[in-house]
């Protein structure tokens, strides 16, 4: 085999691999938010341990202030991302404090987990 010949086949075999790669590449980021246990959460009542407890470590923190009118808050974020290729999935569960007690909580889901959610019923 001619030296030229070896090099242009390797690199043929790694450029296959890489791209059968790419292919089959999942990537998973945070663990699925447990929102069946929000239930268990009293707004004014429960306090940061309660949603420990409940939900376990949030990815993140920070403060927002939704309206003028509101007062900032703390926020504890859960996040869950699944990306495949070209296919991204995205779960956030953000968890609001008014001081030390549970204030309530919004959450946000791509088209494909929301449809999970509602039991297949999404549009």
């Amino acid at each position: 085999m001619k030296p030229g010949s070896f090099y242009t086949a390797l690199l043929i075999a790694c450029m296959a691999l890489a791209g059968l790669q790419g292919c089959a590449m999942r990537m998973e980021m945070g663990a699925p938010p447990r929102l069946d246990r929000l239930a268990q959460l009293t707004p004014q009542v429960s306090t940061k341990n309660d949603v420990l407890l409940a939900l376990g470590e949030p990815r993140g923190y920070g403060a927002a202030q939704l309206d003028p009118s509101f007062k900032q808050q703390r926020v504890w974020l859960y996040e869950y991302n699944v990306s495949e290729g070209k296919s991204i999935q995205i779960t956030m569960l953000l968890v609001f404090f008014s001081g030390d007690a549970y204030d309530g909580y919004m959450w946000f889901a791509d088209a494909v987990n929301l449809k999970e959610y509602q039991g297949g019923k999404g549009k």
